[in-house]
């Protein structure tokens, strides 16, 4: 939709040719794509193919990386191949609908992480204790979320839904969802992701719980 919204078009790639990177490239440059949404992992099979067959992709000028922590010595391989071509490190939850803050990348970070970047318009974003209560800047807390991005809750499952989504204490009349991720503010504003607070994994951007596979085997 966001395409639409600035006068561009949404090309919708089909799981064919994502299971091929070859005919995944050559759909991204014959719809003269110029924005690209990937999971990290699977920008990772773009780049090792294209590190292979050296290809020119003349209208792409950025790659939006998201659903999964992306790691620094991806970026470091991307910029190698492609230099010219924009790497944003997209991040949020389902739950926030989806990307609540943009690190827009020409080259590669100083830091030993990738960083988060800052929050859109419109979400605020905190890094809080086990009490709700804002930590200093660069110590390590929960992300949590305020603001007209936050979801209702989750269907069916009250339960789970009071645990997450809990009225904002910093703000009135506002309602915040508790992340589960781990992170800090830097220095100059931005998010640091550090891990999960919990036992959940992502693969190939599906979020895992490891206790409902335990529990399966079990």
């Amino acid at each position: 939709v966001s395409a639409l919204l600035v006068g561009g078009r949404s090309l919708l790639v089909e799981q064919k040719a994502i299971l091929d990177p070859k005919r995944f490239v050559d759909r991204i440059v014959d719809g003269r794509v110029a924005v690209v949404q990937v999971v990290p992992s699977y920008l990772e099979v773009v780049l090792s193919y294209l590190t292979q067959h050296r290809r020119e992709l003349p209208d792409l000028r950025c790659v939006s990386a998201t659903g999964e922590a992306l790691k620094k010595e991806l970026v470091q391989r991307w910029f190698a191949t492609k230099p010219a071509i924009t790497l944003v490190n997209a991040y949020g939850l389902t739950e926030t609908s989806d990307d609540t803050n943009h690190e827009v990348m020409n080259s590669v970070p100083d830091r030993e992480r990738v960083p988060l970047g800052v929050p859109i318009n419109n979400v605020s974003v905190y890094v809080v204790d086990e009490h709700l209560s804002l930590v200093p800047l660069g110590a390590p807390g929960e992300i949590v979320f305020s603001g007209v991005c936050v979801g209702r809750g989750y269907i069916n499952d009250p339960e789970r839904t009071r645990r997450a989504f809990v009225a904002d204490p910093h703000r009135e009349g506002h309602r915040l969802y508790r992340s589960g991720d781990y992170g800090r503010w830097l220095p100059e504003g931005k998010l640091e992701f550090l891990g999960r607070r919990d036992s959940q994994v992502k693969i190939s951007g599906f979020r895992i719980e490891i206790g409902e596979i335990e529990n399966a085997l079990l």
